[in-house]
């Protein structure tokens, strides 16, 4: 199982956290609910995270997925 470090938290305009973006040592990066980054322990804590601001509550389909 890979280990996950947080690289940022994504927010909706009313400031619910959509998802947190984690990356694994290899480099890939996934996204992960805000309660599972919290359940499996994962560091930064969340409120260290930066935001970053999306506009969509759905992910985009395809290669620009940001």
């Amino acid at each position: 199982m890979s280990e996950f470090i947080g690289i940022h938290r994504e927010v909706l305009k009313d400031g619910t956290i959509k998802h947190v973006l984690v990356r694994d040592s290899s480099g890939h990066e996934q996204a992960k609910a805000a309660k599972d980054y919290i359940s499996e322990g994962l560091q930064p804590d969340l409120d260290d995270l930066p935001e970053v601001p999306t506009k969509s509550e759905f992910p985009k389909a395809g290669k620009d997925n940001g």
